[in-house]
């Protein structure tokens, strides 16, 4: 039975369906830019995984009221090592230039890296405006799918040194995570709310 699609939810998915196509082409467009065959590896594979969604996307707004939870597929990490936390291997990032004729791998990482942030914060935001339970699961998905495929660009990129992360001194963190103290259940049953 076809369900009823709720304004919001509808132009969400829509959107949602418009930046899946752009980021497919974009994607496509950088594995034929890079020299990097990891990086091309994993290109492909984000295309694989956004092509599955696009086609799941475009069956729920053709089928809605159809389980789709059956057909929901997460993206895997492909996680190869550790990262590294303080500087192992400092680069200096180059200045812009206008005048390119071809992008470097760290200024294709950082765009899809920087991409797939947003998809994940954009793709929650969406699922909060789905009344529908079945797009709603689909929207986080998505959302989840983004997150995941920017901590392996991520990954990529502080295997490469190009995205290195700063250690916190361990005498801070002990210090800040001693703040807190914790609350007894019984502290939470005797408190008005």
């Amino acid at each position: 039975m076809m369900r009823n699609w709720g304004a919001h939810e509808f132009l969400e998915t829509n959107e949602l369906l418009r930046k899946l196509t752009a980021d497919i082409e974009l994607h496509a467009l950088f594995a034929g830019m890079t020299n990097d065959q990891a990086l091309r590896t994993i290109l492909q594979r984000h295309i694989q995984m956004m092509d599955g969604a696009y086609h799941q996307v475009i069956r729920l707004m053709q089928f809605k009221g159809m389980d789709v939870s059956k057909t929901t597929a997460a993206h895997r990490l492909n996680l190869q090592q550790t990262p590294h936390v303080g500087f192992q291997q400092p680069q200096s990032i180059p200045a812009p230039s206008v005048n390119v004729q071809q992008l470097s791998d760290m200024t294709i990482s950082t765009i899809l890296l920087n991409s797939h942030k947003a998809g994940s914060a954009i793709g929650m935001l969406w699922a909060a405006e789905c009344v529908d339970p079945d797009v709603r699961s689909l929207h986080v998905m998505c959302a989840n799918n983004c997150q995941q495929m920017a901590y392996e660009m991520f990954q990529f990129m502080n295997e490469r040194g190009y995205y290195e992360v700063p250690a916190m001194p361990q005498a801070d963190v002990s210090r800040m995570a001693s703040l807190y103290q914790y609350v007894s259940p019984a502290g939470y049953m005797s408190s008005p709310l």
